[in-house]
């Protein structure tokens, strides 16, 4: 588990600006974050599910908000494979798209081969049947398409990369509204913090239009209006990362790489230069020990299976 207040307060000892004179605590944070998704983008960890339930009305899946890209789905228990759209073409063109049978019953290896396909003129796209599989443009695809249309209604458990929650000390995460007394809820913050400053109004996730919030920094309040005050804690406010605290330099370094490219005065590209250098050897070590595979474990039944018995 990572902290914000650790990386921050390492990133701002080298940068001598522990007044905040120079750059903001907002400027930071959002430099933090854009760090923390390198690291995310190249290791494609930690990993994450999402439920989305699928029909013949709904077969084109926009990516949910908790996940950055697809690496996997699956339907019951059944795994679907991830093709391109590239792929569905070429096979489609050369009439080697499996044939869809309304049971289902087709292994995972038979969409690359096996039964042909049973139209070359029929839309690949149009086809309705038991879901085979998931195709997309591209792994970060903002939509993914169930292929074919399923026929009826289910629930798709998609596998990606975590999206990691923006961290801010500043702007709370999430609020406990209180001014239905028959009904108290708590409501995220959905302002984009990438661009917020100090005194940008706040708008809410209620439904189904959201509200907006007055945000109370010094005596850590968020309010509606004046009747409807409500108080925050530190548990309002996402300041922690699930990423190993090994990486924190990483971190570190991907923000003061940012820091020293500030497009004025303060611009320094060597400075700059040299903290990305620290930050993708970093990385390229993430990637290399963080993935997970049988001959990456020693002991046990892994150690076992890389004995040569001759």
């Amino acid at each position: 588990m990572i902290e914000l207040l650790d990386i921050r307060s390492r990133v701002v000892t080298i940068l001598q600006d522990t007044g905040f004179v120079r750059w903001t605590k907002t400027e930071l944070n959002n430099y933090i974050h854009d760090s923390l998704l390198d690291l995310i983008r190249a290791i494609r960890l930690p990993v994450a599910d999402s439920n989305v339930d699928i029909s013949s009305t709904n077969y084109l899946i926009p990516l949910p908000t908790d996940i950055m890209d697809v690496n996997g789905g699956s339907i019951d228990g059944r795994e679907l494979p991830v093709v391109t759209t590239s792929e569905m073409k070429r096979l489609h063109s050369e009439g080697n798209l499996p044939v869809v049978i309304k049971d289902g019953e087709h292994s995972i290896t038979q969409i690359y081969g096996g039964n042909v396909w049973s139209s070359t003129t029929e839309n690949w796209k149009e086809t309705t049947g038991n879901p085979l599989a998931l195709v997309l443009d591209q792994k970060s695809s903002e939509t993914v398409r169930v292929w074919p249309i399923p026929t009826e209604a289910s629930t798709l458990l998609l596998t990606g990369t975590l999206r990691p929650t923006r961290m801010s000390d500043e702007v709370p995460y999430y609020y406990t509204d209180s001014s239905n007394e028959g009904s108290i809820v708590d409501r995220k913050i959905t302002t984009p913090l990438n661009g917020w400053v100090t005194g940008t109004t706040l708008s809410d996730d209620a439904s189904p239009f959201s509200q907006s919030l007055t945000l109370d920094e010094t005596n850590r309040t968020i309010s509606l209006d004046n009747d409807n005050v409500f108080s925050l804690s530190s548990a309002n406010y996402q300041t922690t990362c699930a990423i190993d605290a090994v990486w924190v330099d990483a971190l570190t370094f991907g923000a003061l790489e940012r820091a020293y490219l500030k497009e004025h005065d303060l611009r320094n590209v060597e400075k700059s230069e040299y903290f990305r250098n620290k930050k993708m050897a970093m990385i390229a070590d993430a990637n290399m020990v963080e993935p997970l595979n049988p001959a990456s474990i020693a002991g046990g039944v892994n150690f076992n299976r890389l004995v040569v018995r001759r």
